[in-house]
């Protein structure tokens, strides 16, 4: 998403800060920028994370786990990494929820799966291994995908709310996993990329590669077959290109780039030349 500058600026500049911040370990804290009273763009902080904060505004709210300010904000926060980022715009909403336990362990151990899905496929980009290796690393995936259903039976699908980077690691490992576990958690999925929870590139490369398991053509063109390389059949090509941007991907051209494909969309090629 592209926000126009009212709604959000930020810098890294030096200087000192006010700190404010939990000092519960089993916390999570998440800044959200907002225009217009709904929310624009936002950070989501690992559990645990301490952030130094100090801010001006119109106008300020408080309360025991929560700041608003609204009303050309100006403010700084500190990040562990230590430099000081300078944030500004309409409304800045910062927030501590208080975690579980069980939900830290959950997060972190869909953060813990991402070395093992790796640990034999990341040898070799081509998946170039020996049959030994890969029986090593199904079965890895396989464990991997007893947890995350686990883990998604208690709290629903793990998105960028739930995980932060982690929902990064759940979707490989889900798309790494047997079909019939694809084809049970893609509706929730979808269902987190509706709400803003998941990026729309994972739906895309999950749902194309079911429905490619399933005899039917993709929907976004994320899938390529090789031998010759080219991709795989799409179904109603010609709006392809809508149902990318619909999720805020980039034209299948521009995808198929990547792999050295001279990709020309089917509408493209509809459209009639003008004399």
């Amino acid at each position: 998403m592209k926000l126009p500058a009212r709604c959000l600026l930020a810098a890294i500049l030096g200087g000192m800060a006010h700190s404010s911040h939990a000092d519960d370990a089993l916390t999570q804290t998440t800044m959200s920028l907002h225009s217009a009273g709904k929310p624009v763009a936002g950070l989501i902080f690992p559990i645990g994370t301490k952030i130094e904060l100090s801010a001006v505004a119109n106008a300020m709210e408080s309360g025991a786990h929560h700041a608003r300010y609204t009303g050309n904000v100006q403010g700084r926060f500190t990040p562990p990494a230590g430099q000081q980022i300078i944030v500004f715009g309409e409304e800045l909403v910062l927030s501590t929820e208080a975690i579980s336990a069980e939900r830290a362990r959950a997060v972190r151990d869909i953060e813990a799966m991402a070395g093992s899905d790796q640990l034999y496929r990341g040898r070799s980009p081509s998946g170039d291994l020996t049959p030994a290796e890969w029986q090593q690393q199904t079965a890895l995936d396989s464990a991997n995908m007893t947890r995350l259903a686990q883990i998604i039976a208690a709290y629903g699908w793990p998105g960028l709310r739930f995980a932060g980077a982690g929902s990064q690691t759940a979707f490989l490992v889900l798309q790494h996993a047997d079909h019939a576990s694809q084809r049970t958690y893609l509706p929730l999925l979808r269902d987190a990329v509706r709400r803003g929870d998941a990026m729309g590139s994972h739906l895309a490369m999950l749902e194309d590669r079911v429905r490619i398991a399933d005899g039917k053509p993709q929907l976004y063109g994320s899938q390529v077959h090789t031998n010759p390389l080219r991709l795989a059949p799409i179904e109603d090509e010609a709006q392809v290109d809508a149902r990318r941007r619909s999720i805020g991907m980039e034209p299948l051209a521009d995808y198929a780039k990547r792999f050295g494909l001279d990709y020309v969309s089917k509408e493209t090629k509809e459209r009639p030349v003008a004399e």
